[in-house]
């Protein structure tokens, strides 16, 4: 536990953002909510920038490091940890700002959305700030196939002589999260999806993107990114070239496809609270390859003997 918050303070562009953030954001008379706060540092810097009252919610049993350091800095007073789930409490009263920090590699990961549309419906006061104010997706096609052979290609490298290559179907249905450059681009990144936390109603998003191919290459498959817009001015990225803690997503073909410059590409990306994500499209155009890779096939079914 120890080791993972300290890999995740020692990201000083992420860090610094969000306590640039919150310093914009936060007044004298502010009550903040922060969902998601692990170690605690956002809810220390909304105490450092002034605010009245502040609310640290977690699941996890990182709310016991969070509540150890409140009391060891002196914010005790102000600052009340919540050992649960946002969904479960109810605060003493309403907060005027929320932020959280709850982004993974392809932004929507660890169900920001349903936790923001409910905490807007029963913990912020009307016309809350909420920090990132808006969270958008970016998409490209990639030559990566170090990337695909590690991932996808390995099950079918008969490995100890036995042939698993069966499950390399499964294995192309997971978004994975690699590191990859700019060098892998087969066209320019394209914006697929943009979402306001503020007036956002459902957890489930979707967008379209098209491409046209401006070298040849191997197609294997789309990085993705995110872009969240924290204050006015002020965002924060895992865009390619990274310079955060986090790395990139890559979403794999099933199959490798060579590709000419000039090959037209679309792309219809659908996610479900990032639980559940679906990426299919087209490729070409005479006729087009069509590819259609949907997360919840990443296993095989279960085999219940109770139902034989």
């Amino acid at each position: 536990m120890l080791e993972a918050h300290r890999e995740l303070l020692l990201d000083g562009v992420r860090t610094n953002a969000y306590r640039d953030a919150i310093r914009h954001f936060v007044t004298r008379d502010s009550v903040v909510l922060d969902i998601g706060t692990g170690s605690g540092i956002l809810s220390f810097f909304a105490c450092e920038a002034g605010a009245r009252r502040v609310f640290a919610v977690e699941a996890r049993h990182t709310a016991d490091l969070a509540t150890f350091l409140a009391k060891h800095l002196g914010y005790s007073d102000r600052l009340e940890v919540f050992h649960d789930r946002s969904t479960n409490i109810e605060l003493p009263e309403p907060a005027t700002l929320l932020v959280t920090e709850t982004l993974g590699t392809f932004g929507f990961d660890e169900q920001i959305l349903s936790s923001v549309i409910d905490a807007r419906t029963r913990l912020l006061a009307p016309g809350a700030a909420i920090v990132p104010q808006r969270i958008d997706l970016y998409l490209v096609p990639v030559e990566a196939p170090a990337v695909f052979e590690r991932h996808i290609g390995w099950w079918k490298a008969k490995p100890f002589g036995f042939d698993l290559s069966p499950l390399a179907v499964f294995a192309s249905n997971v978004i994975y999260v690699a590191d990859i450059d700019t060098g892998s681009f087969l066209a320019p990144p394209a914006h697929v999806v943009s979402v306001d936390l503020a007036t956002v109603s459902s957890a489930d998003i979707s967008g379209h993107a098209h491409f046209d191919t401006t070298r040849s290459g191997l197609l294997c498959g789309f990085c993705g990114w995110f872009r969240a817009t924290l204050a006015p001015g002020l965002e924060l990225s895992n865009e390619v070239p990274g310079t955060t803690g986090w790395n990139h997503a890559f979403l794999p073909l099933e199959s490798p496809l060579a590709v000419e410059s000039g090959t037209s590409v679309d792309v219809d990306l659908q996610g479900s609270d990032g639980r559940s994500w679906r990426w299919s499209g087209l490729i070409g155009t005479s006729p087009p390859v069509s590819f259609d890779q949907l997360t919840a096939l990443a296993a095989p079914p279960c085999y219940d003997p109770q139902s034989r």
